[in-house]
């Protein structure tokens, strides 16, 4: 493992002069930045930081770091990728929704465009809210707004489902990616997933969150769906996951009031 020490002459090895806020001799496991934005006379990191504490502790936090940057190495930085799409949908200015209406129509517009951006075309079936297809193969799709009992009902409901319709088609849920404006807390939404993961990997029944703000951006969580233009989709979205939750749980915490949840505002339009 390196030290704090040596992951600082690194990042200045490779242009990027910031100090990380901790002792140069302790150990640093594994390192991402989350995020790097132009500030004046420099350059402001986000990274997510694995590193060994004094007590020989293993510890995970976030370090906000600025410093400058060489100019000749930053005009050689890839830019950001945008979503794989041939259109892109408008995005949103705000994290909730006026009903649940409003929330069940963005979802399944949200997905809707991908699938039909990716070759499937919409078609109707009675089994689920949203159904497609793509070389005879059907994609069936419920919304649930809710990491909840009730969303595990309907899981239920797509397992069932592919036991009488086959393991050829594609099977799965569509949620909103933050839910703390619907009553759920991202802490409590990833402990649904994380309860009922092995359920939904046994069966394949994929978990698509669309992103409150950018309908352009949906993350699998879990099972990627089998066709490879959806699964290069992901692939892609995937990795952007990180750095959104963080820049969403860093704004929330910061401009939440006690007792109240926060309004990160506009932590995944970029």
């Amino acid at each position: 493992m390196l030290t704090v020490d040596d992951v600082n002459k690194t990042l200045a090895e490779k242009g990027l002069h910031i100090t990380l806020p901790l002792p140069s001799h302790l150990q640093v496991r594994n390192m991402k930045i989350l995020e790097r934005r132009k500030i004046p006379g420099g350059v402001g990191v986000l990274l997510s930081v694995d590193f060994v504490n004094e007590k020989g502790e293993s510890v995970s936090d976030l370090f906000h770091c600025e410093g400058q940057v060489d100019v000749d190495r930053e005009k050689k930085l890839p830019p950001t990728a945008p979503p794989p799409l041939t259109d892109l949908l408008p995005l949103r200015t705000q994290e909730g929704f006026r009903s649940e209406e409003e929330a069940r129509e963005y979802l399944g517009g949200a997905m809707g465009h991908l699938l039909e951006d990716k070759g499937y075309r919409p078609a109707e079936s009675p089994d689920a809210d949203l159904y497609y297809e793509w070389q005879g193969r059907g994609f069936f799709l419920d919304l649930a707004l809710r990491c909840d009992d009730l969303a595990l009902g309907r899981a239920g409901e797509m397992v069932e489902m592919r036991g009488r319709r086959g393991v050829d088609h594609e099977y799965g849920l569509v949620i909103p990616a933050f839910q703390e404006t619907l009553g759920v807390s991202l802490l409590s939404e990833e402990r649904w997933m994380l309860r009922h993961q092995e359920l939904l990997a046994a069966n394949r029944i994929g978990v698509y969150a669309v992103d409150n703000w950018n309908p352009n951006l949906i993350y699998a969580f879990g099972v990627h769906p089998s066709p490879r233009e959806l699964k290069k989709y992901f692939m892609t979205t995937g990795p952007k996951w990180s750095l959104v939750r963080s820049r969403y749980v860093l704004r929330r915490d910061k401009k939440a009031k006690p007792g109240q949840p926060g309004s990160p505002g506009d932590a995944a339009q970029e």
